[in-house]
């Protein structure tokens, strides 16, 4: 046991030695940034806080690595270190590129198998270079496809749970050329990933691990693996949509998990090789179907009410039970639309602030709110607006 906790100890330190672990925090970073400039661009105002994206970036994987250290205890996923240095240069690739909206095990999973199936090691005139491609061709493709599973359903798991969180409202321009409204999902997860390396002086047991793989004896390794997504939605509302997706997603890597067990007993490559090909086209398949470019846009200007496109955290709208998609009817006992704005009908009452609201189910309730002198002129709503060049506030 002493041997085992040494291994561990040794392959939690690889995680926070990797250098890909501290460019996926400097992604996330820059995702924070980008969005920040893009929220003062359309509303002139700061939505939500550029570290909240490295705090999703770390703190949602905490538990999901966790439990997956667990499960992967037991199981014995195993891969040849040169198996996880190809994840790792597809991940980067993808990172460096800014298309985070591919950064899925799905397509990750794309180098590490066509290297297993086509390459071949050579002399590169380095020692540690060739050793770094020892294995490669040996992988277990039943391990491939249960790992790339396991990976899809947390992926899906993110983004039904997650995603849909602190979304970035954003007015973009429709095909008719009008202004729209739209909410964009930028995501970038990295998932602590615990495996097992066929290499090591840890020792097999005759009950561990569960799945054997044809190995003796084992070292662990936490590899960071980015997880990553991107979608603007302009025809529906975020969370829905997100949960949408993501049980999609998660359905798909469940159906990859029994494929590859399936594999795993019938002692089958092919049938693991088909499992694979299969999520990589489901997964894409998933990205098309949600494409929605076709579809009306929920977020517009209406002749009667104004839709909200988002709430300014921590402003009067937040403290009061307003949700983004709702429509405001009325302000202060004025009907919006027909030549009355939400400003001239906010000042009718500058103490104090009465909404007609009419909720996503299409019933109407009434929200009411006291308003201060530093407050009376600004709720924190966010609202579509056909003059947003005009230098004036979109937050009202």
């Amino acid at each position: 046991m002493d041997t085992i906790g040494l291994s561990i100890l040794k392959g939690i330190i690889s995680f926070f030695l990797h250098p890909l672990t501290y460019i996926t925090i400097i992604g996330a970073f820059l995702l924070g940034r980008s969005r920040v400039k893009r929220d003062r661009r359309d509303f002139h105002t700061r939505v939500h806080d550029v570290l909240d994206d490295v705090v999703f970036a770390v703190v949602p994987c905490l538990i999901i690595g966790a439990a997956f250290f667990i499960l992967n205890l037991f199981l014995g996923l195993t891969v040849p270190f040169s198996t996880t240095i190809t994840m790792s240069i597809a991940a980067l690739l993808l990172l460096i590129t800014g298309q985070i909206r591919f950064l899925s095990p799905a397509f990750v999973m794309i180098l590490p198998v066509f290297a297993a199936l086509f390459y071949t090691p050579r002399d590169l005139g380095n020692s540690t270079l060739n050793r770094m491609q020892e294995g490669i061709g040996s992988v277990s493709f039943e391990a491939l496809a249960l790992l790339v599973g396991l990976l899809v359903f947390i992926e899906g798991y993110l983004i039904a749970t997650n995603a849909g969180k602190q979304t970035s409202p954003r007015l973009v321009e429709s095909k008719r050329g009008k202004i729209v409204g739209s909410h964009e999902m930028q995501r970038l997860w990295l998932l602590p990933l615990f495996l097992f390396l066929p290499v090591g002086n840890v020792e097999s047991l005759s009950w561990w691990p569960l799945l054997d793989f044809g190995n003796e004896s084992y070292a662990f390794l936490l590899l960071p693996f980015p997880i990553g997504f991107r979608k603007l939605i302009h025809h529906a509302l975020p969370l829905p949509e997100m949960k949408t997706n993501g049980r999609q997603v998660a359905l798909l890597g469940a159906g990859t998990v029994i494929l590859g067990m399936i594999s795993y007993f019938l002692d089958n490559e092919w049938v693991a090789l088909a499992a694979i090909g299969l999520v990589m086209v489901g997964r894409a398949g998933i990205l098309l179907l949600h494409r929605g470019k076709n579809k009306p846009a929920y977020f517009n200007e209406r002749n009667e009410g104004l839709v909200i496109l988002g709430i300014l955290p921590g402003s009067p709208a937040d403290q009061m039970s307003l949700q983004v998609g709702e429509v405001i009817s009325k302000v202060n006992g004025l009907s919006l639309g027909k030549g009355v704005d939400f400003y001239t009908a906010l000042q009718r009452n500058a103490a104090f602030c009465k909404l007609e609201v009419l909720d996503i189910n299409g019933e109407i309730r009434f929200e009411q709110k006291a308003l201060y002198n530093n407050t009376h002129h600004e709720l924190g709503l966010l609202f579509v607006k056909e003059n947003r060049f005009e230098d004036q506030e979109e937050a009202q």
